[in-house]
């Protein structure tokens, strides 16, 4: 599962993010760009709920916010919304 906002204020340099859930734990994907670039920066967290949380309270992202995304092909870098 992937999801991803643009902020709609700028957070610091942070103006998008993405979660993106794995079997082996959940990223945070930030950005300081709104195009489909890769990330500055990532965190991992072991379970959605707390990458969510810590959205929330750090970058301000509501839940009805998030836009759901396809998970990347493979092959694909897991932080880009499109394959390139």
């Amino acid at each position: 599962m992937r999801k991803y906002v643009v902020l709609e204020e700028r957070v610091n340099n942070i103006k998008k993010v993405m979660i993106y859930e794995t079997n082996k734990g959940v990223y945070v994907f930030l950005y300081d760009t709104h195009e489909d670039k890769p990330c500055f920066a990532d965190y991992w967290f072991e379970l959605v709920e707390d990458a969510e949380d810590y959205c929330e309270e750090h970058l301000n992202v509501k839940e009805k916010n998030w836009l759901i995304i396809g998970d990347p092909k493979v092959g694909c870098q897991h932080d880009l919304i499109e394959c390139k």
